[in-house]
């Protein structure tokens, strides 16, 4: 009876690490790495505002930070008209709100002409990391804080202006940091100080820093990007793409394993704000297309290499329809990307030739996400258009209300939309 028991709760626990193997969260900016692949099945593919939402809830102010999914929260960020700046929780199966913390207030520091930035873009762009136990949350104003998930509690607390120094970058910080074992690592380039520092993310306390200051060209200086991880056999990459420079770093001590240059685009304003994306073979860095006026390019650079690899590493160049904002996606020897006024393309990693090309409707903001053989383009007007990864095809267009920036996460058969003031739960018809 003892051996039978013990047979019934080994294959109990069995099961349960199964299904929780199964069941991804989604806990950080385009998954755990960055990557924007979901490994689960049976996505939703099609929707609208009256069929296959689970829920939605509304949210006070305005942001464009991407949802962080754990195992029973999604938490996002937001800036409120009085320059509060707050964390909110809500339960994933319901879309009850479970907690709304005050954190701090400010605004951006944003010499840039207003009319450039300020409808689409405040001190709460950078979104969210999340664990079962805590909320890492980063603003535009330098304040990078811990909430306690349980309690609402502030664990810690820092400025990283009055740390490191005043951000002079042209439309105000707005780089999310990246969570890599206990380590959450911020990235920072600007005119000013550039650099990249790894925190402790238990005590907040600085673990190791590294200058990033390179050669750039005024608004080339500027990047707002997110850090990548990519494990490349048995080598860990921390990605960081800007001012004109894609680098490799070993994410536990802050060394530069490798540099490429050359990512400077004939603008005044050729700043980057895609981060990098890899496989085995190469890393992709994207140069920014301001205003979708044909400048920018994307930049194929092989994996494996050290020092300065700005030529011999160098494999491809594609300079036609390329984002600005909207960081590609690696998936199944292709690369999908589309560029801000709406053409999306796929290229075959291996030589960088175009295998398809189409017109989508409206402006393209938002990252590329993808799961189940889908790949989701969501537009600024709510529309997202879900296309076969292998056939190009168009599945759907499903269409909601509202202005979204910000990048869906996936978790558990759910995507998660983020418009400025609602969060949307997608089940699918």
């Amino acid at each position: 009876m003892r051996f039978s028991g013990l047979l019934i709760t080994s294959l109990m626990v069995s099961l349960s690490f199964s299904s929780l193997a199964q069941a991804e969260t989604w806990p950080q900016f385009r998954g755990t790495n960055g990557s924007g692949i979901s490994t689960e099945k049976n996505l939703p593919a099609k929707w609208s505002e009256q069929e296959g939402i689970l829920w939605s809830a509304s949210l006070p102010g305005r942001a464009n930070s991407s949802p962080a999914v754990t195992a029973n929260r999604i938490d996002v960020t937001t800036k409120t008209d009085d320059n509060g700046l707050w964390i909110l929780s809500f339960d994933r199966k319901s879309g009850q709100e479970i907690r709304k913390v005050k954190v701090g207030s400010g605004s951006l520091s944003a010499p840039g002409p207003r009319n450039l930035w300020a409808d689409r873009h405040n001190s709460a762009t950078p979104s969210p990391i999340s664990d079962e136990q805590n909320i890492w949350a980063f603003f535009g104003t330098g304040l990078l804080v811990c909430l306690d998930a349980e309690s609402g509690e502030i664990v810690w607390k820092r400025d990283l202006v009055k740390d490191y120094g005043p951000y002079n970058i042209t439309f105000g910080m707005g780089s999310t940091p990246r969570l890599w074992g206990d380590l959450l690592i911020v990235t920072c380039m600007t005119k000013g100080p550039s650099y990249v520092v790894a925190f402790d993310k238990q005590t907040g306390k600085e673990v190791w820093k590294a200058n990033r200051k390179l050669p750039a060209q005024k608004d080339g200086a500027d990047a707002y990007t997110t850090p990548t991880i990519f494990q490349n056999d048995d080598k860990t990459e921390l990605l960081v793409s800007g001012s004109d420079h894609v680098n490799a770093y070993d994410p536990q001590t802050g060394k530069q394993l490798w540099i490429a240059g050359g990512l400077d685009i004939p603008s005044p304003f050729g700043r980057i704000i895609a981060a990098p994306v890899a496989n085995a073979n190469l890393v992709i860095a994207t140069s920014g297309n301001p205003g979708g006026g044909g400048l920018g390019y994307i930049k194929a650079f092989k994996q494996g290499a050290t020092g300065n690899i700005t030529q011999s590493g160098l494999l491809w160049k594609y300079d036609v329809s390329t984002p600005d904002s909207s960081t590609p996606l690696i998936l199944n020897g292709k690369l999908y990307m589309v560029s801000q006024n709406g053409v999306a393309t796929c290229l075959n990693l291996q030589d960088g030739k175009s295998l398809w090309k189409k017109r989508m409707k409206g402006q393209y903001f938002s990252s590329l996400v993808a799961g189940d053989g889908k790949v989701y383009f969501l537009s600024t007007d709510g529309l997202c258009t879900v296309i076969d990864a292998d056939s190009g095809e168009v599945i759907a267009e499903n269409q909601l209300p509202g202005t979204f920036y910000s990048t869906p996460a996936i978790s558990e058969g759910v995507i998660y939309l983020r418009s400025f003031d609602r969060l949307y739960a997608i089940k699918g018809k």
